[in-house]
């Protein structure tokens, strides 16, 4: 593992999953026709998927917030990891826009008119407002999370918006605003089951990680996971000689 995932594992104590790897790894197996860049990322998101959401102790994780700890588009990560958790479970999936401050998910949200609104019969409000994506997984973007409540994220109406969402979905990943400069993130880490950070390769600051652990412990939210994303640093050359 490479010195700065090891120094976030130290400061975080939980897995680091990386989104891409290192570009001197990329086309060094590229060169030998062994590199497919595409396996090797849903890979990555099925492991974090399994670790994060199906282990069940100490209780089982069904809404689970991933917030950056800086500015940073997430977006993406968090639609293929409800792609990828659709696909490993018989239940529902949502993929929810819980940040005022993201650019949502209408670039990374798949081909044009894969999605529908969803009029089931028998559903809450939700279900029945969210984009479908496939079978079992849908998407909530910002103003169908907000409803009627405007641009207010109060603890007491967070915590009814979520119980709605238990109640119509079995899992739930919600996407926060950056947890470095933003409280909703932590509360909503208080609320639901537990959050994954993300951090950003060559960017993202070992006291910054810090602080934003101390904060999550702070409001007794779990910290689930780590996702180390646009990792660009080469292998150790040890390795390589052994390929």
């Amino acid at each position: 593992m490479s010195t700065l995932a090891d120094s976030l594992h130290q400061t975080l104590g939980r897995g680091i999953f990386e989104t891409r790897p290192a570009e001197q790894e990329r086309s060094f197996i590229q060169e030998r026709g062994l590199w497919d860049p595409a396996r090797f990322a849903e890979e990555q998101i099925r492991n974090l998927v399994r670790q994060v959401f199906f282990p069940g102790w100490p209780k089982p994780a069904r809404q689970v917030v991933f917030s950056a700890v800086e500015p940073m588009e997430i977006a993406g990560i968090c639609l293929q990891v409800g792609q990828a958790l659709s696909a490993q479970t018989p239940g529902t999936v949502c993929v929810v826009e819980a940040s005022l401050r993201a650019q949502g998910f209408g670039k990374v949200s798949g081909k044009k008119g894969s999605e529908r609104v969803c009029s089931q019969n028998g559903f809450g409000s939700l279900r029945n407002s969210a984009r479908q994506m496939d079978n079992k997984l849908w998407r909530v973007p910002i103003d169908v999370f907000l409803g009627e409540n405007g641009n207010v994220l109060s603890t007491e109406w967070l915590c009814g918006r979520l119980k709605e969402l238990r109640l119509e979905f079995d899992y739930t990943v919600l996407h926060a605003p950056p947890a470095g400069l933003y409280s909703e993130a932590a509360l909503l880490g208080h609320l639901s089951d537990g959050v994954v950070l993300v951090l950003e390769a060559n960017s993202t600051r070992r006291v910054a990680a810090q602080k934003v652990k101390q904060m999550l412990q702070a409001t007794n939210a779990r910290l689930l996971g780590t996702v180390l994303n646009q990792r660009t640093f080469p292998i150790p050359q040890g390795i390589y000689n052994k390929l």
